[in-house]
């Protein structure tokens, strides 16, 4: 399709500092089937991951080759976005097609993909991204560029009705969600778990997972404050270092709690206030079985585990705002009306009883299974995309 001169007259005016240039120290192309995935950002690199992990699954041999604009990491590959560079990068690759994964619209480099005859899929699409789009002023430039993808995969209604509008499409364009990088279920023992079940009975209780030494003394007077409305209530918590269990078992019994520990052998009796659970599997087993799991660390340094990891199980997650390396899935849930913030460690308690006296904690555990699979079905509608186009590539 033949350009308009106004946008032919943008593009020769616009000179970006050359990135992404094919050198000495490339690699040579892989054999078998290579895709271009040209990311945002990590968090699209992050995710990017699943659809590998996916395909790997399937015993394919395929190559995903990633890129994003920028980064720091010299082992992560930055995408072409000159008319050079993009050439240099499509005639050393080959792909056989490629994936434009979210944020903006860069029309030098979609123009030039375009001009290949590679196809270019656009997934991930969010209108509020795509609205940064540089000249997007200029008249026709958008339909344009969205005329060059045969498929848009959006993340929500919102997006694929403007982008059907802009572009004046209707059939290549569906809802799909985000894609999100997978999380695996925690591990665990299934033996154990049934015999603790029946031990525990209906027995209110909640569990702190990963606690740092610095929360033990905040977490202590939660599970007081709570235990106060239901005495019954265990506390199960695993000390971030294991080692520390012993330590974190001295310190409460001497707070007066009733404490037994696991790696003393102990196992929670009737009369157990909080349970130290100082194993590995302990993230898997108690997330299963308690309907309620706090983030530890996450009102002090912020080294947490995956929020998705007890949302994935059926555990209605309490966190503070001190989250280190899972911002993505901490707002996934948090948007999704799937986990309860805690602004802080004085207020851990009354979060705790709020959720053990209402049905809060299963409305939670309900809307974060929902947010945790949105991603997996996500992946699941781009993997079928995929094997379309390889096959469409091999004829």
């Amino acid at each position: 399709m033949a350009r308009s001169p106004l946008i032919s007259a943008y593009l020769a005016t616009v000179n970006p500092t050359e990135c992404g240039m094919v050198g000495t120290n490339t690699p040579p192309r892989p054999k078998g089937a290579v895709i271009w995935a040209c990311c945002a950002g990590p968090d699209q690199l992050a995710a990017i991951r699943s659809l590998v992990n996916r395909l790997t699954d399937d015993g394919e041999v395929i190559t995903i080759i990633a890129t994003v604009p920028t980064s720091d990491d010299p082992q992560v590959q930055i995408s072409p976005n000159t008319k050079r560079s993009t050439r240099a990068f499509l005639a050393h690759w080959k792909p056989q097609f490629v994936l434009w994964v979210g944020g903006r619209l860069d029309p030098i480099p979609l123009f030039e993909i375009q001009n290949s005859g590679i196809p270019v899929l656009l997934i991930c699409a969010d209108i509020s991204e795509i609205d940064k789009t540089a000249g997007r002023r200029v008249p026709g430039i958008m339909r344009a560029l969205l005329g060059i993808f045969p498929e848009i995969l959006t993340i929500d209604e919102v997006t694929s009705a403007r982008l059907k509008k802009i572009g004046n499409i209707t059939g290549n364009v569906q809802v799909t969600g985000i894609l999100e990088e997978g999380t695996t279920p925690p591990a665990y023992l299934e033996a154990e778990r049934a015999d603790l079940s029946e031990v525990l009975g209906y027995r209110p209780m909640w569990f702190a997972a990963n606690v740092p030494m610095a929360e033990l003394a905040g977490v202590a007077a939660a599970h007081r404050h709570a235990a106060r409305r239901a005495h019954r209530t265990l506390l199960v918590l695993s000390p971030k270092i294991g080692t520390d269990g012993p330590q974190m078992t001295a310190i409460l019994r001497a707070e007066g709690f009733s404490v037994a520990c696991r790696s003393f052998d102990e196992t929670p009796k009737e009369a157990t206030q909080i349970y130290v659970a100082d194993t590995d599997t302990a993230l898997g087993l108690w997330s299963r079985l308690a309907p309620i799991t706090y983030l530890g660390g996450s009102l002090t340094d912020g080294d947490v585990c995956d929020p998705f990891a007890p949302a994935t199980v059926g555990s209605a997650v309490l966190a503070g705002p001190q989250i280190m390396d899972h911002k993505l899935h901490y707002d996934r849930l948090l948007l999704g009306n799937a986990m309860k913030p805690v602004p802080n460690m004085d207020d851990l308690g009354f979060c705790v009883e709020q959720l053990l006296a209402t049905d809060l904690a299963a409305q939670l555990a309900h809307n974060a299974w929902d947010v945790t699979s949105r991603g997996a079905d996500a992946t699941n509608k781009l993997v079928t995309l995929v094997y379309e186009y390889l096959d469409k590539a091999e004829t």
